[in-house]
């Protein structure tokens, strides 16, 4: 198939879909610098979503991934926000498949007041604090998740209104293990919403707009990320085989999913489990860093205590 007629995909996505050179002028990027060497993503050919691509015979419009930020807020560059919607197309085109992989910041921050209060570099423009007005996240606020629910179907609505013809996928959120661990590191409860939450949410959203799932979350498996988030370079092989696993699958088409999957965590043993019973990491000693700089890592490697 000449390029010309490979299909034209999109990408709605945070700082894991970013790469240099490759989002909107402007946009906050993750994967550049010393970064790309630190994780091991070097190429684009090595993010998730520019082997989905490539494994599924598309090629890439646009990616309208910006990096920290969320699903929900009052304005660009949260995700809820025409102008990202518009930046999924490009050149008079409109894209064949949007696929969008967004709101583990909305879950590390707990609901957009917290990232707004901390002047976080993301926070849309009519949302930022004084300094003197600023505080650090802590528990999430009441309501955390009906606002994200809400923006999350509000964004569908916006790209279903603006791409009526495309084939949107919403994917679930997927736990990361710090790089070199044997143990889980992922924390389930960072401000007192489960993840599983987060992820109900975009079930329901996605269902509620006809739009077709990738259910990370099922697979049952952690990827591979340098600091318990961003995928290094074998964990974006991971997101990549589990994504075009779900996809082709239910678009009736071969994807050798078990060869992928095999391949994508050979050596690594990466089996995703909660074993915290705490309500919430708030002030917790085995929390890496709960505040405004915060990670979603738990050091107790051993699980006592619980």
């Amino acid at each position: 198939m000449g390029a010309s007629n490979k299909p034209l995909f999109s990408i709605m996505g945070d700082s894991i879909s970013t790469y240099a050179g490759c989002n909107p002028e402007g946009y906050d990027v993750f994967y550049e610098g010393e970064r790309k060497a630190a994780t091991g993503v070097c190429s684009v050919s090595d993010t998730w979503w520019a082997r989905i691509i490539d494994l599924l015979g598309g090629r890439l419009l646009s990616n309208a991934s910006f990096s920290g930020s969320m699903v929900e807020g009052a304005g660009f560059p949260a995700g809820d926000s025409q102008e990202r919607v518009e930046a999924l197309g490009g050149n008079g085109l409109a894209p064949d498949t949007i696929v969008v992989f967004m709101g583990i910041n909305d879950y590390g921050w707990g609901g957009a007041k917290a990232q707004a209060a901390a002047g976080a570099r993301a926070v849309p423009a009519q949302s930022r604090r004084e300094e003197s007005e600023r505080r650090v996240a802590g528990r999430a606020e009441k309501g955390a998740i009906e606002g994200f629910a809400k923006a999350y179907s509000s964004m569908l609505s916006r790209i279903r209104e603006r791409y009526p013809e495309a084939d949107v996928w919403c994917c679930t959120l997927c736990p990361g293990r710090v790089a070199g661990k044997n143990v889980p590191t992922f924390a389930w409860k960072l401000r007192g919403v489960p993840l599983e939450s987060y992820n109900d949410a975009i079930r329901s959203a996605a269902a509620e707009h006809g739009c077709a799932l990738v259910d990370f979350a099922a697979y049952g498996l952690d990827y591979d990320a340098i600091d318990g988030t961003h995928p290094t370079k074998a964990g974006m092989k991971q997101l990549a085989a589990m994504a075009v696993g779900s996809m082709a699958s239910q678009r009736g088409f071969a994807s050798r999913e078990a060869a992928l999957l095999e391949d994508a965590y050979k050596g690594f043993s990466l089996r995703s489990r909660n074993w915290c019973e705490k309500n919430d990491c708030i002030d917790c000693a085995y929390a890496k860093a709960t505040g405004n700089a915060w990670y979603l890592v738990c050091e107790n490697e051993e699980g006592s205590g619980f």
